[in-house]
């Protein structure tokens, strides 16, 4: 995974750093395709916030109820892709990384993110005590198709 290099931020991510947000993406990807709740919400900090079209949900326990009842449902046999457009630090202690993405959900054979499932999503990642987690998570639909990386579209 890797950042959109048009717009290079001035506070760009140290390598470690960035490489232990793409790891907890990462995680959010398998927990996905997993269709795993539980592992889906222990990237999210205990008490993070997530803002969804249609719901607000506060904590790891709201995170975990709400994505299975998903897993069950909408997003049942659906995979999830996310590419990076900017990452960068949030204030001088880097401690907080923002990360822009587009991105959404699939099935699993299909070669783009369909339009009525493209979002842009807003991410918040906190380095606390040496743990980086998701601390807040929101979404929203985006006017167009997301390629699938690789597939030439």
């Amino acid at each position: 995974m890797t950042t959109d290099t048009t717009a290079a931020p001035t506070n760009a991510v140290r390598p470690h750093d960035a490489a232990a947000v793409r790891g907890l993406i990462q995680r959010v990807v398998a927990a996905w395709r997993a269709q795993d709740a539980e592992a889906f919400s222990l990237v999210y900090a205990p008490d993070a916030s997530v803002i969804l079209p249609g719901a607000l949900l506060k904590g790891r326990t709201a995170i975990h109820e709400y994505m299975a009842e998903a897993f069950r449902g909408k997003w049942k046999g659906t995979h999830v892709l996310g590419v990076p457009k900017e990452m960068r630090y949030v204030g001088e202690d880097e401690k907080v990384v923002l990360l822009l993405s587009e991105g959404g959900a699939y099935l699993p054979d299909a070669t783009e993110v369909p339009t009525e499932h493209a979002i842009r999503a807003m991410w918040f990642f906190v380095e606390r005590d040496g743990e980086w987690l998701v601390d807040c998570y929101a979404n929203t639909p985006m006017d167009g198709v997301v390629p699938m990386p690789g597939s030439g579209s």
